[in-house]
């Protein structure tokens, strides 16, 4: 019933409007307006275009609820920017003979077919009051599939782009409880966290994974790159999931448009954006209850909106939150430190501030600040103690950690940003220049890692075996203190067109990037000298340095990038398009490597200098054989840069190098590419059925993958022949009901290795061709279900979500072959929630790990043998409510 008085109350407003329009035909055909309208909700700026043209605009908030609109900047009629404003939408518009704009999906006649109970008018009158008809909810008001991206570096609907490409935006992201990347990827099919020693994260992309070395998959924060060349034990940088128009996934080879370290695809997080033409915010909040651990709670706020009308926009944000510690930190040895429970509490904290100046219609300026920091009082990781019969010990408590002291960390960034648009009428020039600082810092207790490791020479000697819990009454406490630094400067120039109803679009820039990367070491072990004698009978390695140093690692890496892009597409008739780009870069690495202290068997100093000009081009074809359906095919290369080694001490790695046949490792290593083959279909049928799906063939060669010297645990980086991974991925939205819709995600990646690599005596094999090196099934399903709850406008929801990953082991012949960490077991994961909305209002109970699940996620054993297993898993069972508030 308040809906029918606004749809009745509209039309009246209307009526004068429509007689104006009548009086004056040719006027209204031929007035342009000046727009100055930013990419947002499409619902947004159909009202602006109201307002601004004095038009009625007749639309379903469920048909518009999701969508983005692009951009409208300069002068358009009313005829034009409605056109404008639709594109890509699936939404058509019908002019009716009084001058109202009536919208409707593609091929439907008229809105009169449809309940008027479910239609709002954007009239002038009407406009002035953007929230209430644009936020009411209705049994049909489903997640909708269709958003607005830019992995094309162009704004379509993601059912437009021929690319596999996974997007949610913060209301999607907001119901299903993600906070964080790996809550993002568990539920991307074809994605996967991988985690490496003291628990670094990086993300794969169908496979394509390399803990070391430059990246494989690209990071992004709006059009910044903030992903990492690993140094020693450097990770990533992933933003909280606050506060963000979306995320966008692009699996796949972005060598043409986002360079060399978008090699397997690219995770992009875009920014809310300030508003020039009204306010817009958000609010949430969340209290947790762990099993067995403590609280974790969160708070975040975030408003926009224009200071000056059309001219000045700014959007502000800030969030914190503590995720409560659950592993317990037991001192297995007693006189190590001292016990805490739940000790691996972490903090974020985010502020981004952003303001957009448009001095003219064409023109706008957007200066933006992001900060981010994360604090970690103590490692995720707990122990798994194996049965020795030699060693009789008692076992412990599942999420237990023994060291004796905390594993704690800092991780603080800043990108400052600046975004200038000009409008060209059919081209948009856009320049983003950015400077990443980031600093980062930890302390971790290392006294039972060097146990293991330098313990295993004692048998050498005729010493008894030293194990990680051979107490020597305090001599053996030892620390690692690691400190990375990331300074990077990037430019990009875009130029681009603005239309994709115009036969030819096309995206031209110049991109240049200044990357420095610093990392350092220092191993302190104060008692080394005396427990050497109690474990060997003599200081084997000699003495630590007057600061009680005994190994100190100092990195310093230099990238360079300098390149020159284009991607054009041609539609050669309404329903096939052709598509081709190339990139064209020029890359400089620099290295810096000194290496010394008793540990590593004096100094080493390794530098040198890898210069390339790799070429990335890719082609795509793209037909549609109806409104609603694409079908495509693609080929793209990817490539990634080579780099330096590390080189090993060759008294305490020995053992390892002459089993491999070599006396050193690698000093360098080289670059790595991939050719990536995808033929793929999206589009939908009706409203019941909404598809992605694609086949993908991934020919990978002069593999960069970490190897190990594992008795004296030393990594580096080698270049392991050629691999190919091969699969599908599908996205399934079905929605047989008023209000309810199913979500299925599958992936599935036959990843082999195509050759086999032998050690260089020739005696052992490396990997055997036929080899997996990745998990081949992901599968996501989730249900959603809402209906009015007949007291007022209160519309009640569930969500439920199952994540699943299968198993994976290595082969057992190779040489590397770990038979604890080297396989992976199945992953379940199963997280639900319950709320109620009304208007801008939402609250939920939730409750994540619904089914406790404690599948490890990963293993990490410092040396073959090893009684002691770092693992981790899943947080237990949580039980929390959550409120936000959006308008």
């Amino acid at each position: 019933m308040i809906m029918r008085l606004i749809y009745s109350r509209s039309l009246a407003v209307g009526t004068a409007v429509v007689w104006t329009l009548a009086a004056a035909p040719a006027a209204y055909a031929q007035a342009t307006y000046s727009f100055n309208l930013p990419a947002q909700e499409l619902g947004k700026s159909l009202r602006a275009v109201a307002r601004k043209t004095g038009s009625n605009i007749v639309f379903e908030p469920v048909a518009t609820r999701g969508r983005k609109a692009p951009a409208l900047k300069g002068g358009y009629s009313a005829a034009q920017a409605v056109e404008r404003l639709l594109t890509g939408s699936g939404l058509s518009a019908r002019q009716t003979s009084g001058g109202s704009w009536i919208v409707s999906p593609l091929r439907t006649a008229s809105l009169v077919e449809t309940s008027a109970t479910s239609s709002v008018v954007a009239t002038p009158a009407a406009a002035q009051d953007e929230g209430a008809p644009a936020r009411a909810n209705t049994a049909d008001d489903a997640a909708d599939p269709e958003i607005v991206v830019t992995a094309t570096r162009r704004e379509q609907s993601i059912l437009d782009v021929p690319i596999s490409v996974e997007a949610y935006s913060q209301e999607t992201l907001d119901q299903k409880g993600v906070r964080n990347v790996e809550d993002l990827v568990r539920m991307t099919p074809g994605v996967t966290i991988e985690t490496s020693a003291f628990n670094s994260k990086f993300i794969a992309i169908r496979g394509l994974f390399s803990a070391t070395g430059a990246t494989m998959t690209g990071v992004y924060i709006d059009d910044t790159p903030v992903q990492v060349r690993t140094l020693v034990l450097a990770t990533n940088f992933y933003p909280a999931m606050f506060d963000l128009e979306r995320v966008e996934v692009l699996r796949g080879p972005q060598g043409t448009l986002f360079g060399a370290g978008a090699m397997g695809g690219a995770v992009r997080f875009i920014t809310a954006k300030p508003g020039l033409t009204e306010y817009s915010g958000s609010a949430r909040a969340e209290l947790a209850l762990t099993e067995g651990g403590d609280p974790s709670y969160e708070a975040g706020i975030a408003v926009g909106g224009p200071i000056i009308q059309d001219k000045l926009g700014f959007r502000i944000s800030g969030y914190h939150r503590r995720d409560g510690g659950f592993v317990d930190r037991i001192p297995y040895v007693a006189d190590r430190g001292t016990p805490e429970e739940n000790s691996n509490a972490r903090e974020t904290t985010v502020l981004n501030a952003a303001l957009t100046f448009a001095p003219t219609d064409r023109l706008t300026i957007t200066p933006s600040v992001f900060y981010q920091k994360l604090r970690r009082d103590d490692t995720e990781q707990f122990w798994q103690l194996l049965d020795n019969p030699l060693v009789p010990r008692p076992q412990i408590g599942r999420f237990v950690n023994g060291e004796g002291r905390p594993s704690s960390g800092n991780d603080e960034a800043a990108i400052y940003s600046l975004k200038t648009e000009y409008d060209l009428g059919g081209a948009s020039i856009i320049s983003n220049t950015s400077y990443l600082d980031r600093n980062t810092d930890e302390i971790l207790d290392s006294t039972s890692a060097y146990q293991e490791v330098l313990g295993s020479l004692a048998v050498l000697f005729g010493a008894p075996p030293v194990y990680f819990d051979t107490p020597f009454g305090g001599l053996e406490n030892s620390t690692i203190t690691n400190f990375w630094t990331q300074r990077t400067f990037t430019q990009e120039l875009r130029l681009q067109s603005n239309s994709d109803a115009d036969r030819l679009s096309y995206v031209f820039g110049l991109f240049y990037q200044n990357a420095r990367q610093t990392s350092l070491g220092i191993d302190y072990f104060p008692e080394f000298v005396a427990w050497q004698t109690a474990a060997y009978g003599f200081p084997l390695l000699g003495a630590p340095d007057a600061d009680d140093v005994i190994a100190l690692d100092d990195n310093a890496t230099r990238d360079r990038q300098y390149a020159v892009f284009g991607d054009l597409s041609y539609k050669l008739t309404d329903r096939l398009t052709v598509s081709a780009g190339v990139r064209v870069s020029h890359m400089k690495f620099d290295f810096f490597q000194l290496r010394s202290g008793a540990f590593y068997g004096g100094e080493f100093v390794t530098n040198g200098r890898t210069s390339e000009t790799p070429i990335t081009p890719k082609f795509a074809l793209q037909y549609e054989p109806s409104p609603d359906w694409m079908v495509y095919a693609s080929a793209a290369k990817g490539f990634r840069q080579g780099g330096a080694n590390p080189l090993a001490n060759t008294t305490t790695c020995a053992a390892d190098l002459a089993e491999l046949g070599i006396d050193q490792v690698p000093g360098q290593y080289r670059s790595d590419s991939v050719w990536s083959y995808e033929l793929g279909a999206k589009g939908r049928a009706g409203r019941t059925l909404t598809l992605a799906a694609s086949v993908f063939n991934i020919d990978w060669k002069d593999i960069q993958q970490p190897r190990s010297l594992q008795n004296c645990a030393h990594l580096f980086i080698d270049n392991l022949g050629k691999a190919r991974s091969r699969g599908f991925d599908a996205k399934i939205i079905v929605m047989p009901a008023r209000g309810l819709t199913f979500d299925i995600g599958i992936g599935y990646m036959d990843t082999t290795f195509r050759e086999t690599i032998l050690t260089q005596n020739g005696q052992d094999t490396i990997v055997e061709k036929g080899d997996r090196f990745a998990v081949p099934w992901i599968v996501t399903l989730a249900a959603d279900y809402q209906t009015a709850l007949g007291f007022g406008d209160l519309t009640g929801y569930y969500h439920i979500q199952y994540d699943y990953r299968s198993s994976f082991g290595a082969n057992p012949d190779n040489v590397d072959f770990n038979p604890i960490t080297s396989r992976t077991d199945e992953q379940h994961f199963v997280a639900a929630r319950l709320g109620v909305r009304r208007g801008p209002l939402d609250v939920s109970l939730f409750v994540n790990n619904l089914l406790n699940s404690q599948d490890d996620l990963s293993r990490l054993q410092w040396i073959p043998g090893s009684d002691r297993v770092l693992t981790n898993t899943y947080r237990p069972r949580t039980f929390g409510i959550t409120g936000g508030y959006r308008f």
